[in-house]
């Protein structure tokens, strides 16, 4: 029998990604999904375990006691094997629940994804359109094979995997809606950097999205909108919807949630001339290419003519990605920058009062001692010290189908679930150790440190003060010895667990 829209029990779920963690981001992606079914008439429960850090006990039992039609969630491939086990076990107390996950976490391996786990939809690409349509075929008793942009088992227990969905104009979708959260505990805890001149209590920032995709092709990097051509939002919209969270919420700092905000100077330029025409007032973050003023063709006072109404227009950091100061390494990402960029975007914003953030990726194929080392001279160059993070080859990308193919993944499922996050070495494809490849940005780090007078200690090189709390929490919470949770051995940097002699590395009992 058909249930209507407000008799349809549908459960939105957070997941937190980062226990521990000293800031909460908002689920901006889960967020735009859940108000596009509440436009469409839809009524829904969120169970948010990130705010709560709820454990799996507790999460475990919230299934088991409270029964929902449809079940929606999604996240980051980097928490598959967390996801896997929240499908199963919901499966396992709620047989008759449909189970609908998305983002890349499902969405760039699909049929991984489907045989691995009990789900039986994965929302491929923009999730509201698809996600809707899915949830109402399943209402109404119709196919899904004529819902675009989803995966599903067929009858036959095949892979089904249906035309992708054709994106509309980002314009049309409507502004968050953010009451269905805790939203003074998120946005206290400010997902933005620090502003030094600013009070801790008046750090309230919030997430806007003002384009969805890339326009680039980098080889490690995964997007949910990779198949999607770069859309960015009208001024008019983005401002609208900032100018409602500061009346509703009172937001101070914004933190513009994209992939890539602006992608070159000319694009900016235009955007904080509607900035400053509107007469809003805030502090703004945002994602910017390296080459942001070269590839606009501006330079000297025209670029900082740019910087400066950028600052005038309420920037006070942005961040860039240079990744390498190696040509080939560069090349083999396919970054399409050349270095020299780097250090006249890094001049020109300091220049203008700008903060600048960046961040490097060890670990590619031909990374040697001297590659290493080139990149951390291009940042001592600049006076910049990175966020140090490793090749983590994922689904759907270039390096991602380089590590199968040479041998370095041999089971996908297993892989999956053991990757972490990015300042891990999760799997070593180069032709140094994971100890060497340590030792040597260690030495860089320390040489970036003492130059520019920065204090760290040794164990915040890589680690940053977020991700350090986020490790003892989990050493709090160790679960008793379990092979499968287990750490890989260092002589096994292939990932070939094919291999017979494969052996696990034993951690004490805590």
């Amino acid at each position: 029998m058909q249930k209507s829209k407000k008799d349809l029990k549908l459960l939105f779920v957070n997941v937190c990604l980062r226990p521990g963690g000293f800031t909460k981001m908002l689920p901006v992606g889960l967020a735009c999904v859940l108000t596009y079914f509440e436009t469409k008439g839809y009524d829904f429960t969120i169970l948010d375990i990130d705010i709560d850090e709820y454990d799996d006990e507790y999460v475990e039992n919230y299934i088991k006691n409270n029964h929902f039609d449809i079940i929606l969630t999604g996240t980051i491939v980097t928490h598959y094997k967390w996801i896997k086990w929240f499908v199963n076990m919901a499966k396992k107390h709620q047989p008759t629940s449909k189970i609908v996950v998305g983002n890349s976490v499902a969405g760039s391996i699909p049929e991984v994804f489907l045989e691995k786990t009990k789900c039986d939809v994965v929302v491929i690409g923009e999730g509201e359109i698809s996600a809707y349509e899915a949830v109402e075929a399943i209402r109404l008793g119709k196919d899904l094979k004529d819902v675009e942009g989803i995966a599903f088992r067929d009858n036959d227990g095949s892979v089904v995997k249906n035309s992708p969905r054709k994106v509309g104009n980002i314009n049309d979708f409507p502004f968050i809606n953010w009451d269905h959260f805790d939203i003074d505990r998120y946005i206290t805890q400010p997902e933005t950097f620090p502003d030094k001149d600013a009070k801790p209590e008046d750090m309230r920032a919030m997430p806007v999205i003002t384009a969805r995709g890339c326009a680039f092709r980098c080889s490690f990097c995964h997007f949910v909108f990779w198949d999607d051509p770069y859309r960015n939002r009208s001024a008019k919209s983005v401002l609208a919807e900032i100018k409602q969270l500061q009346e509703k919420y009172t937001v101070k700092y914004i933190n513009f949630w994209d992939d890539l905000s602006f992608a070159s100077a000319i694009q900016m330029d235009r955007f904080c001339d509607e900035i400053i025409a509107s007469g809003l007032k805030f502090k703004w973050i945002a994602s910017v290419r390296v080459d942001l003023f070269s590839r606009g063709r501006l330079e000297g006072a025209n670029a900082l003519k740019v910087a400066k109404k950028m600052k005038e227009a309420g920037c006070y950091s942005v961040g860039f990605a240079l990744e390498s100061g190696n040509p080939e390494i560069l090349k083999m990402m396919n970054k399409e920058i050349e270095v020299e960029a780097f250090y006249e975007t890094v001049h020109t914003l300091r220049e203008a009062g700008v903060i600048c953030q960046t961040t490097v990726l060890f670990g590619y194929p031909i990374e040697t001692k001297e590659t290493i080392k080139e990149t951390f001279d291009q940042c001592l160059k600049a006076g910049l010290y990175p966020s140090i993070g490793f090749l983590m080859p994922l689904p759907y990308t270039v390096m991602y189908d380089y590590a199968k193919a040479n041998g370095f993944i041999t089971d996908e499922d297993r892989y999956l679930e053991s990757i972490t996050e990015r300042q891990d070495i999760c799997l070593n494809m180069t032709k140094m150790s994971d100890k060497e490849i340590m030792n040597e940005i260690k030495i860089g780090a320390a040489k970036l440190n003492e130059m520019l007078d920065l204090g760290l200690t040794e164990e915040t090189y890589i680690r940053t003060k977020g991700y350090k709390n986020r490790l003892d929490n989990k050493k709090k919470q160790r679960p008793r010895l379990d092979p499968d949770n287990l750490e890989r051995n260092e002589n096994d940097v292939s990932f070939n667990y094919a291999q017979t002699d494969f052996k696990f590395e034993e951690q004490p009992n805590t």
